[in-house]
């Protein structure tokens, strides 16, 4: 395996995600550990209400005290930071441009519900009804107790708005940045050590490389958590006796985007810490099931 095509595949499909000077001893217990978030939500249950919106986050709110807020976000023309995934606002709004050349004004004149459907097109059910994208600070605002999972995406000074966005809602403890490109990371911690940050692509590869051909019981984890495609576990054909190593480092481990209840069903046997789903009424009631077994 050449590590050039392991670091492009590890960028595109995973992310992990630290704490800023936390090592294996450490007693300290986050947020992210206190209570379970087996239940993961991405973009707030994108196939059940209209992504990374007030109305997605509020009803998760309200249904799962426990649930893990997975959202992403841009920084505006006006150096607001803003909750959309993509690059532009044409699939999720009635406009059309890139989200980082507008300002907050002209994004908040969107219907960020537009295009949402639940039944492939037939209707329309939150079009019209005032949805607007959100601020990173209105949905962090929504409950004093929820963990939360930021990609940072693009525009000016992404890094340094969404932590001051952060540090305003008094959630510095309660969220966990990710990004692509490196750099974005290496800003957010300098400027915040006390928020948990994603590792890099060349740093998760060193984690592997640790495991599996390094000193591992010499190893300190730099991070807190590791995210991970189906498909990448299976590309680096990671065993389920290696994920258990790397939560024993009190890494935890979490995949993204699972939508079939065969691998919910599969990933919590195997034993991992979060699971992001777009459905996540199916993974509720699969964990209940468990439960009550």
């Amino acid at each position: 395996m050449k590590w050039s095509v392991f670091w492009s595949a590890l960028g595109a499909l995973a992310c992990s995600f630290s704490v800023s000077g936390e090592g294996t001893d450490s007693k300290a217990v986050s947020p992210f550990e206190e209570r379970s978030i087996l239940l993961g939500l991405h973009r707030g249950g994108r196939d059940q209400w209209p992504e990374n919106t007030l109305v997605a986050f509020r009803e998760a709110v309200e249904r799962w005290p426990d649930a893990l807020l997975e959202l992403d976000v841009h920084a505006t023309a006006d150096g607001e930071v803003v909750v959309i995934h993509d690059d532009t606002v044409d699939r999720t709004t009635n406009g059309s441009g890139m989200a980082l050349s507008m300002t907050l004004e002209e994004l908040r004149a969107l219907d960020a519900a537009y295009h949402f459907t639940a039944d492939g097109g037939k209707t329309y059910p939150y079009r019209g009804k005032g949805v607007v994208i959100p601020t990173l600070r209105e949905i962090l605002e929504i409950s004093p107790t929820h963990r939360f999972l930021i990609e940072m995406k693009d525009g000016d000074n992404i890094a340094g708005a969404t932590v001051n966005a952060i540090r305003e809602a008094g959630a510095a403890n309660r969220c966990i940045l990710a990004a692509v490109p490196p750099i974005y990371i290496q800003e957010a911690r300098a400027l915040a050590p006390e928020i948990a940050t994603c590792y890099d692509f060349l740093s998760a590869a060193t984690l592997l490389n640790e495991l599996r051909y390094g000193d591992w019981d010499a190893y300190t984890p730099e991070h807190k958590m590791l995210a991970l495609s189906p498909s990448l576990k299976k590309r680096f054909d990671l065993t389920p006796e290696e994920i258990a190593a790397i939560r024993t480092k009190g890494i935890l481990v979490a995949f993204w985007t699972i939508n079939k209840e065969e691998e919910m069903r599969l990933l919590l046997e195997i034993g991992v810490d979060s699971i992001l789903t777009d459905r996540p009424d199916a993974l509720a009631a699969i964990l209940a099931e468990r439960n009550n077994e």
